[in-house]
């Protein structure tokens, strides 16, 4: 089951009713218990919080791909990475040259060039 549909199921139970038949629960049942609807709203409070795991690089490619980013989108930078971006500016490339180069937003490469002292914050 998906947190989705477990956390759909719980708020519909903290409100009173059957999940699966749609009908209200007798005044005298657990789900109408004032603590009992406290815990299922505090349950569904923080499967709304809830994160999704950490991806690893190669799922984290995978979704970019899979949504039309960048390969490289929301990736951590890297040494080699950093020292080719700072290099090839220096050589004349524009940002969407290095964007293209290095598979990365214009606006990563431009947060690079920022935090390395070459652009200023103000490019756009």
């Amino acid at each position: 089951m998906e947190l989705i549909e477990a956390k759909s199921i719980v708020k519909i139970l903290a409100q009173g009713t059957n999940p699966t038949t749609g009908e209200a629960f007798a005044m005298d049942s657990p789900y109408n218990d004032p603590s009992v609807i406290r815990a299922l709203y505090t349950v569904h409070d923080l499967a709304r919080s809830a994160k999704k795991p950490k991806m690893n690089i190669e799922e984290k490619r995978r979704e970019n791909l899979n949504n039309g980013r960048p390969i490289n989108a929301g990736l951590p930078w890297t040494d080699d990475a950093r020292s080719t971006v700072a290099t090839e500016f220096k050589k004349g490339k524009t940002i969407a040259e290095l964007a293209t180069i290095l598979e990365r937003s214009l606006g990563s490469i431009h947060a690079e060039l920022v935090k390395q002292g070459l652009v200023k914050p103000d490019f756009r």
